[in-house]
């Protein structure tokens, strides 16, 4: 047998460590695969949780711990990222960088690889979100990806209208789809005495994310808008902390301060991948602008009230009730999403997302390419 093909990535976030766990610990045990892995950028940021640890527990190998930015500007994150993962590409020589999504961070680390000349497979390309600067990333690491794992036949065709070749596009569902297949949700009873919550009554499970494409100003709006909402709803609450975006301040201080505006409210900056799954088998209903509302509630017929842009032209199923940034749209939309009618409708809806084989097909993928990956390649017409 040859050497073993190796494979790099980097983790920058609390949300694709969780969706990509499942994937890295099947390269890490392959005896054809070996993986080396990077971690840093907002997983050292205090406000969303200090996910650092939920990585160092996880048992899956750490190759390098990016340093921490002198400050939390998207600038110096993108320039630690940048200079640091430079210097380990050209030292550890990986076959390919694996890159899930479409955080800033990542189109660093996607400069980083295109500048060491290590081929990239992108995970993730090919959704549209209008409010946030995601979707400019996104298409941006598309152009400098070898290989695309996307989520759908809607993402597919979209990467190939960048000019992609399609040879090079596969449809391999969403890898968030594997985690909640493989996680078991915690007892009812035992999740809400964790949360200092009534499991007796309903749930709802809240994210907001600042919107990456306003003025700072108006997202200090949308996170009044949406304390306004929250305090006037018959729901606990479970709250947990916003990703580290441009604007994101507002959104810790709701966070911080709902617990003293109401009754019923617990917040949990991170809640990690098993508790934040118990949370969505256990709630009436999501409300906010987090992509797992769109992606991962439908698996569960689970209610979604998704607010503002932020998630404005992602495909979605029958499960997700739209409302404007304000007050009234939200508790109307959240009237709506708990409707008996509409409950029932969220039932054994398909996921356009897939069906919780993601790394199946990956380790399928790779076992039948022809390595190594080129890493120029051609405009296709």
């Amino acid at each position: 047998m040859g050497r073993k093909i190796r494979f790099a990535s980097i983790s920058v976030a609390r949300s694709d460590f969780g969706r990509m766990e499942r994937l890295y610990r099947e390269l890490a045990c392959s005896s054809r695969y070996e993986l080396i892995l990077a971690v840093g950028a907002g997983h050292h940021h205090v406000a969303s949780g200090h996910s650092l640890g939920e990585v160092e527990v996880s048992s899956i190998p750490i190759d390098v711990v990016l340093s921490p930015a002198p400050d939390s500007s998207p600038g110096q994150q993108s320039a630690v990222v940048i200079s640091e993962l430079f210097g380990w590409l050209k030292d550890r020589r990986p076959d390919a960088l694996i890159l899930l999504g479409d955080r800033f961070e990542m189109l660093a680390a996607a400069q980083a690889a295109l500048l060491s000349k290590v081929p990239i497979v992108h995970i993730g390309g090919g959704h549209l979100t209008r409010g946030a600067l995601d979707e400019r990333v996104r298409h941006a690491i598309s152009k400098l990806s070898a290989l695309h794992f996307v989520a759908s036949e809607n993402c597919a065709q979209r990467v190939v209208n960048l000019h992609e070749d399609p040879e090079y596009v596969y449809v391999t569902g969403a890898p968030e789809l594997d985690a909640l297949k493989a996680v078991s949700a915690l007892p009812r009873d035992t999740f809400f005495k964790s949360l200092g919550l009534d499991s007796k009554k309903p749930l709802a499970l809240v994210t907001f994310h600042p919107e990456t494409n306003v003025d700072r100003y108006l997202n200090e709006q949308f996170a009044e808008e949406a304390r306004r909402a929250l305090i006037n709803m018959p729901h606990q609450i479970l709250i947990t902390a916003p990703c580290v975006d441009p604007g994101f301040e507002p959104f810790v201080e709701l966070c911080e301060s709902l617990p003293i505006s109401r009754y019923g409210v617990s917040f949990v900056p991170n809640l990690g991948l098993n508790r934040y799954i118990s949370a969505m088998h256990h709630a009436e209903l999501m409300v906010g602008n987090s992509s797992s509302g769109i992606i991962e509630a439908t698996s569960l017929g689970l209610p979604v009230v998704n607010v503002g842009d932020r998630q404005a032209l992602r495909d979605r199923a029958l499960n997700v009730v739209d409302a404007a940034f304000d007050a009234p749209s939200i508790l109307n939309a959240v009237k709506e999403a708990t409707n008996e009618e509409f409950v029932l409708q969220c039932q054994g809806l398909d996921n356009p997302f897939g069906d919780g084989r993601f790394v199946e097909r990956a380790i399928d993928i790779f076992d039948n390419l022809l390595w190594p990956l080129a890493v120029s390649k051609s405009w296709i017409f």
